[in-house]
């Protein structure tokens, strides 16, 4: 019995291996802009005027931006002349939450708005984390130390190098989740 566990297992680690990386985090997932991971999705939202736009954008804002959702956060810059807010935020990125662990980071972050006449542009940049705060101050580093296309991957690029592709993963599903909050405001939208 213990030896047909241990071949079922071995067969399943093996197989694994060759599943790849699922493409959406694999290589080309994080744009790197001037020398910075720069994430940018545009929203498309048909016969809405850019004030109509930035005040439910706005308004979704002040209710994500908020604690328990966030550590902390702040309004770095809010133009509503010309439907622009960026929000300076840092909130917890879970890894793994079970009876006997807790892995998360504290991930802080640039979200960028940018509204016009039926488009609404989105953009995330200056990551920073901070892992492990609790064993002796943690680590502290950027996206782009970290969650890049050269820092994540094997040299052939088909496997995450330990450790950073959580990050990545978790950076990448951060972003989307925001952006589809968002969208969620407007009753006809469409990423692009």
């Amino acid at each position: 019995m213990k030896r047909t566990t241990l071949l079922f297992i071995a067969c399943i680690a093996f197989l694994s291996s060759f599943a790849g990386i699922d493409p959406h985090y694999g290589v080309g997932a994080v744009p790197v802009v001037n020398g910075r991971v720069l994430f940018e999705k545009t929203i498309t939202v048909n016969g809405a005027t850019q004030e109509e736009i930035f005040e439910k954008a706005h308004r979704w804002a002040e209710t994500r931006f908020v604690k328990p959702t966030v550590i902390a956060s702040k309004y770095t810059e809010t133009d509503s002349i010309n439907g622009h807010f960026v929000v300076n935020a840092e909130e917890y990125i879970i890894f793994r939450n079970t009876f006997l662990e807790l892995d998360k980071t504290r991930i802080n972050y640039w979200y960028e708005v940018s509204c016009q006449d039926n488009t609404v542009t989105v953009r995330m940049t200056r990551i920073t984390y901070w892992y492990e705060e609790e064993r002796d101050g943690g680590r502290r580093f950027t996206a782009e130390e970290w969650i890049t296309d050269e820092e994540c991957f094997n040299k052939k690029q088909t496997r995450f190098l330990r450790g950073s592709g959580k990050f990545r993963i978790k950076t990448i599903d951060l972003f989307d989740n925001l952006a589809r909050e968002l969208m969620g405001q407007f009753s006809i939208a469409k990423a692009q």
